[in-house]
């Protein structure tokens, strides 16, 4: 009998769940001018507490309706990185975030206890407050550093383009005669409105940190809309710590970047020896020098992957 009233309860829970998460998704679309008119709102997430951009349709949504934002890829790579030695016990070493957009994966691994301590990168104003307004609201002001920049090759100004729908979307413009004369726009970038933001390399960015921060970073993770490539390239000091970094792979950003598929894989050469992809619910080994084969399985279009590279 109680082993009926648990399997009950179980169900039951399950149930409310499905039935409140079809309820924030019918409000998500439903109340759409009411939404938006709101301009930002406060959700309690399994990664966290966030306030949100209501205009957001793809993170905010997420958070919003799914009460997460890609914490089962989070949750598996810290999981693999321990299995292979690759990351400390859980609650120990910092997280480098770049591209940290509103804190989702430095306040996630922190709420969720993967992580001690994180430095937080993100370039976009509206991100950057909201990321250190999270930050506050989850109480990690001790532990998490927060800088806006956008991490790249050399310091300087960057021209950084806006998403009107999607707060992840933001990205380094480069100038038209960096970009293929051939090369098709998915997302009008052309129209997009841009801003200038400060661009530094993470050797200077790091450099200014207190050593109780930089010197227990543990895991590099990144995305930043196809300028890995030249994020890498201004990051020696903490590559040289042999640790894994976890990135997005997007040929068509990184094309729109102005960095070809050759110039990135032999970046990643340079640096690592393999990388991993999730496959089958597992994570599979492929040699570096194979890079160019995932590129050709993403294609140059709306495809991308999430990879972890180890030296």
């Amino acid at each position: 009998m109680k082993k009926f009233f648990t399997h009950l309860r179980t169900r039951v829970r399950y149930r409310l769940k499905r039935i409140s998460r079809k309820l924030r998704f019918l409000f998500w679309e439903v109340g759409s001018p009411f939404r938006k008119s709101m301009k930002s709102m406060t959700v309690s997430t399994q990664q966290g507490t966030f306030t949100i951009l209501t205009e957001d349709e793809f993170i905010g949504k997420s958070l919003y309706c799914n009460g997460h934002f890609e914490l089962d890829f989070m949750l598996n790579a810290m999981t693999f990185l321990r299995s292979i030695q690759k990351c400390p016990p859980k609650g120990k070493g910092t997280i480098l975030d770049v591209g940290a957009n509103i804190g989702i994966t430095s306040v996630g691994m922190l709420h969720t206890g993967e992580m001690e301590k994180a430095i937080a990168i993100e370039p976009e104003p509206r991100n950057f407050s909201l990321l250190q307004r999270n930050v506050l609201l989850n109480g990690l002001t001790e532990k998490v550093v927060c800088l806006p920049f956008a991490a790249s090759h050399e310091k300087g100004k960057v021209s950084f383009e806006l998403s009107e729908n999607n707060g992840g979307d933001h990205r380094v413009r480069m100038d038209s005669h960096s970009i293929d004369s051939d090369s098709v726009e998915l997302y009008h970038e052309s129209a997009r409105r841009f801003i200038t933001v400060q661009s530094d390399t993470l050797e200077n960015l790091l450099a200014n940190l207190p050593q109780s921060f930089t010197q227990d970073i543990a895991l590099f993770w990144i995305d930043v809309q196809g300028y890995e490539g030249y994020a890498f390239m201004g990051a020696k000091s903490v590559l040289s710590k042999r640790i894994p970094v976890v990135s997005e792979i997007w040929p068509y950003a990184i094309k729109r970047a102005g960095m070809t598929q050759e110039q990135f894989c032999n970046i990643a050469k340079s640096i690592w020896s393999d990388y991993w992809v999730w496959r089958r619910s597992k994570f599979v080994r492929y040699p570096i020098d194979t890079l160019y084969i995932l590129f050709d399985e993403l294609g140059c279009d709306e495809q991308q992957d999430n990879v972890i590279f180890t030296p």
